[in-house]
């Protein structure tokens, strides 16, 4: 039973792994599992479907996915999942039998793949374009009938491309093998009683709606990697995809009309999560997800630089403290006496523990005389409580860069910015011109890592 598994170190792990925000609604999200074994994933689910059950954890998605697309060699290679799942489709179609079972089928369960998988040559262009596109279309068909047969999966993500299991990195895996678009359309039409979501090589808001209003087939656009990497930019597609009036009244609350309003409730959030989680752990992954809030504006490059800092705060500062520990001990200094004494009541440490510690040159050879005396330590170095919010941090950093105008413009502003950039870009492909590339310039440097896709129209309109 999924309560046996969940003994308290993995219950643990599963509230760091599947815990939503407490402070703001999450909306639709799904949870994706990769695997090839039906027993593993049916627990999986199972895991997932008791702990949804609990009324002290936050943890509402609405649906699972299969991942059948994942190219990447530690995946598809000897571990047989990912889009290595794609040669076998009815063991997919048993594999998200077991999910369903997990969850007593109380939240849909869908498949990410890709159009299909080349696996048998070493890949090239050229041989790729000699396959007969009406077979490998075929393929794709294949799959989706004897994934949808039972009628457990409805709805299908396709990222629009092979994938080449061996042969081709995963970044190549992503750029190399070329979009087939079509293909996804087809399956929309011929299957109306099914969703396909398209994705692969979206780049942008205005992209999806283009696709969206050319092809009302598609049940919807997945965008990825773009958006980790401008998140902002996609601030608007409530409006621009749904509609204002789709916005439900909760939501409605929570909605940013800028950076510095978006700032200060993840602040809210991370300050949260780290009130109930030892910030040395968990501080990397919170920052992580605002590195990329202001891409393409000046200084962006240097907020990163700050929030690497701020991030490694915790450990650095828990490493220091330990150090100096360490050193009280062997000297017999400072809070050796208190150490001492708390050593003294483990059990681990009875029968001159204290003592083998208290000679030992190395925290390597003390480390072995047990995990309470190591706790002990642990317990003497914790975070300090003096030390500014995390939230705070992040504010004050994104201040020092970008200053009141860059925080307070509204999204519809910087929506506009992206469609004039785009169609710039445009306008010079289509007239033949050498695209100049914006480059992030910080106070006291001479250059920096090119941002990709900006023109260099915008520095000639004075507006960097």
């Amino acid at each position: 039973a999924a309560d046996e598994l969940l003994s308290d170190k993995t219950d643990h792990n599963v509230k760091q792994l599947l815990g939503q925000s407490a402070t703001i609604p999450e909306g639709p999200s799904v949870l994706q599992l990769g695997g090839n074994d039906a027993a593993q994933l049916y627990n999986c689910s199972k895991i997932y479907h008791e702990y949804s059950q609990k009324d002290n954890h936050k943890c509402e998605y609405t649906a699972l996915n299969l991942n059948c697309g994942c190219p990447s060699p530690s995946v598809s290679g000897k571990k047989c999942f990912g889009a290595a799942l794609m040669k076998d489709p009815k063991h997919v179609a048993k594999l998200v039998r077991a999910m369903d079972d997990g969850v007593e089928g109380k939240i849909p369960c869908t498949v990410k793949c890709r159009i299909g998988v080349n696996d048998s040559t070493p890949f090239s262009r050229k041989t790729y374009d000699r396959i007969s596109e009406k077979k490998e279309y075929e393929q794709l068909r294949s799959f989706v009938d004897a994934i949808a047969s039972d009628g457990i999966v409805t709805n299908f993500q396709i990222h629009a491309r092979i994938a080449v299991l061996g042969g081709l990195s995963p970044a190549d895996n992503r750029k190399v093998p070329p979009l087939k678009y079509e293909y996804v359309y087809r399956l929309a039409d011929q299957y109306p009683e099914l969703n396909f979501v398209l994705n692969g090589g979206i780049n942008s808001l205005s992209q999806v709606k283009e696709e969206l209003d050319g092809n009302t087939s598609l049940a919807g656009v997945m965008v990825g990697r773009a958006l980790c990497a401008d998140p902002w930019s996609f601030s608007m597609a409530d409006e621009m995809i749904y509609g204002d009036a789709t916005v439900d009244e909760i939501h409605q609350q929570h909605l940013c009309t800028n950076r510095r309003e978006l700032l200060e409730a993840y602040g809210r959030h991370v300050d949260y999560e780290e009130s109930r989680n030892d910030p040395a752990e968990i501080r990397r992954s919170l920052v992580a997800a605002c590195a990329h809030l202001f891409a393409g504006e000046p200084n962006a490059k240097r907020f990163r630089r700050e929030l690497d800092e701020i991030a490694a705060r915790p450990e650095r500062l828990q490493r220091e403290a330990k150090a100096k520990v360490w050193s009280n001990i062997s000297s017999g200094g400072k809070g050796s006496s208190t150490l001492a004494s708390a050593f003294s009541t483990s059990s681990t440490l009875a029968g001159g523990g204290w003592d083998d510690m208290q000679t030992s040159d190395s925290p390597a050879a003390v480390a072995s005389v047990g995990w309470d005396a190591i706790q002990a330590i642990d317990d003497n170095t914790k975070w300090d409580e003096n030390e500014p919010p995390l939230s705070e941090l992040i504010l004050e950093a994104a201040h020092r860069n970008f200053g009141d105008k860059v925080l307070s413009s509204c999204r519809k502003e910087s929506y506009d910015k992206k469609v004039w950039e785009e169609e710039q870009a445009r306008m010079r492909i289509a007239r033949g011109d050498p695209i100049l590339f914006a480059v992030e310039r910080s106070s006291g440097e001479k250059d920096s890592k090119v941002s990709g896709g900006v023109v260099d129209g915008w520095f000639k309109n004075g507006l960097s």
